[in-house]
């Protein structure tokens, strides 16, 4: 089958079988010409007779031209659906794009707070005011217990326990971690929950959620993106520090502070294949030990 007549079939089948989006029949298309035209010029116009070097070579081409890793990746993507398609329709033979193998992710660096930095910042927000109250238990909560900026806007009052210093963390697959906190921010808490009411103008319209807007309502994730953008600017901390800044700091905070690797990695939430097996379970009162040794504002 001639390459170009086989492209045209397999954007049919994305169209109407797959129901791609229009984004992405863009990109496939532009996949898809680009690989005709290095096949055109390598002289091979028939589907059969393209082969996994062939397509290595196109690859090559790629990198060759100094397109990013994630453009590479995506056109991988696409020749690999392409081919794929192909052998199950037995309109190609074999599949060529079967070996090919997606670039290596970088690995992007993450920026983290120096201690005075991050004392600084925290100092900032007014808390003479409720929503300057809110705002810092924000800063405090991030950086005190590493919390991702979803598992933060998630949390509820019921998910607070003041008497044993710790609080309930719903994280990615909504499994559940206990997660320490200092005295410290059991007061903020306690002294926001008490002001929380005169931040809504027209009452609290959600009465689970621990942090709210003006208008009465789980605030989001982007409000907090944008509260630590307003609070970086007035400390005078560069913005490409984000609220994931502060989970990078909790953990190496720790770290320095002399917490082992797997405490951390049981504090954050993290689990995954390639780490289960070497996931070691601690207890609470061993967590609980840990955050009050290591962490900087449990040390107050």
């Amino acid at each position: 089958m001639n390459i170009d007549e086989a492209s045209a079939q397999f954007l049919s089948f994305m169209l109407n079988e797959k129901g791609a989006s229009k984004h992405t029949l863009i990109n496939y298309s532009r996949d898809l010409a680009d690989l005709c035209s290095y096949l055109e010029e390598s002289a091979v116009s028939d589907i059969d007779d393209v082969d996994f070097f062939t397509l290595r070579g196109f690859v090559a081409m790629l990198y060759d031209k100094g397109m990013s890793k994630s453009t590479v990746e995506r056109k991988i993507a696409c020749i690999k659906s392409f081919f794929n398609y192909l052998q199950k329709r037995n309109k190609s033979e074999d599949n060529p794009a079967r070996l090919l193998k997606f670039p290596k992710k970088e690995q992007k660096a993450f920026r983290v707070f120096g201690i005075d930095s991050i004392i600084g910042l925290l100092d900032t927000p007014d808390k003479s005011e409720p929503s300057g109250m809110r705002d810092a238990l924000i800063l405090e909560l991030m950086y005190g217990t590493g919390m991702r900026v979803s598992e933060l806007v998630g949390l509820n009052i019921s998910d607070i326990d003041f008497g044993g210093l710790r609080i309930r963390v719903r994280g990615k697959g909504k499994k559940e971690r206990i997660v320490p906190i200092a005295d410290m921010h059991a007061s903020m808490i306690r002294e926001y929950m008490n002001a929380a009411q005169e931040i809504a103008s027209g009452g609290l319209k959600d009465g689970e959620a621990l942090l709210i807007n003006k208008l009465g309502t789980r605030l989001t994730d982007r409000s907090v993106r944008r509260i630590v953008e307003k609070y970086l600017t007035l400390a005078g901390l560069p913005l490409d520090f984000s609220p994931h800044s502060f989970r990078h700091t909790y953990a190496t905070h720790l770290l320095e502070g002399g917490a082992d690797l797997r405490t951390i990695q049981t504090l954050l939430g993290h689990e995954s294949l390639s780490t289960t097996q070497k996931y070691t379970h601690l207890n609470l009162s061993e967590l609980l030990k840990v955050y009050d040794q290591t962490h900087p504002k449990a040390k107050k």
